[in-house]
């Protein structure tokens, strides 16, 4: 099982969503389908730009749980 870490990661560095959104790009409802692990697929552009911002790993914000 594949899990987005997404909200954990912005809540440890004291930011909302509308913050995120705001700084990637990205639109609020895909960073809140990402954020609740309802997306059924990421963009590749998306996911780098989110690591860009937050200054993590692709691992950090992706997990495979086993």
């Amino acid at each position: 099982m594949i899990k987005i870490n997404l909200r954990k990661l912005i809540s440890e560095r004291h930011m909302t969503q509308a913050e995120l959104a705001e700084l990637t790009g990205i639109r609020p409802s895909t960073i809140c389908d990402i954020c609740n692990n309802t997306c059924s697929f990421l963009k590749i552009n998306n996911i780098d730009k989110i690591c860009t911002v937050l200054g993590c790993e692709v691992q950090e914000l992706i997990l495979v749980c086993r």
